[in-house]
Formats: structure tokens, C-alpha cells, sequence
């Protein structure tokens, strides 16, 4: 088994990860209130303010944490750049289907 050289610490990736805490809070605000919304009245026009809210925070939180997990494991630059490079063309996508989605209601 090869032996794992500590490479030290440093301050990169600080700014990640107070996002991901950051974009999880207001990810559970934002769900509490769609769930209570939809219970209370069920009307679209409130469905339509939560949900850009919902989809943005949600595309963030989730492409955020897969970098931090390729950051964490991809040693080679050239293959975390080809990953990272994914994630961003599959951000875009869900981005654009998502407002699809929003402005359709």
C-alpha cells in the first residue's frame, strides 16, 4: 500500500466551503417555505417565486460539493479539469431547464 506524504495546509478552498454551509441553509429555508406554501394555499404564483430560489441553490449546492469531492480525490490536474469541465456543461444544462420549467408556469 503506498504511504500518504502530507502535503501541509492551506486557506485553499475556504471560500467553497462556506458557501456549500451557506447555500445549505438557505436551501432548507427555501424548501420550508415551498412545503408550507403549498400546504397553506397550493397557488402557482408563489410556487413560481420559490422555485427559481429552489433550482439555483440547489444546482450550486450540489455541482459545489461534487468539485469539493473531485478536489478532495482527483490527484491529476488534467483529469480533475476534464471533470470539472463536465460539471460545469451539466450546470449549465440544469440551469437552462430550469428556467424553462420556472418561466412555463
Amino acid at each position: 500500500m503506498k504511504q500518504y506524504k502530507f502535503m501541509g495546509s492551506s486557506d485553499k478552498g475556504v471560500f467553497e466551503w462556506l458557501m456549500q454551509r451557506i447555500s445549505g441553509v438557505i436551501l432548507i429555508l427555501v424548501i420550508f417555505i415551498h412545503f408550507f406554501s403549498m400546504i397553506k394555499s397550493g397557488e402557482w404564483g408563489l410556487q413560481k417565486i420559490v422555485l427559481g430560489p429552489l433550482f439555483a441553490f440547489g444546482i450550486f449546492h450540489t455541482l459545489n460539493g461534487f468539485k469539493m469531492i473531485t478536489d478532495d480525490y482527483v490527484s491529476s490536474p488534467i483529469w480533475r479539469a476534464i471533470i470539472l469541465a463536465i460539471y460545469w456543461i451539466v450546470g449549465i444544462t440544469l440551469a437552462i431547464l430550469a428556467l424553462s420549467v420556472v418561466s412555463s408556469l
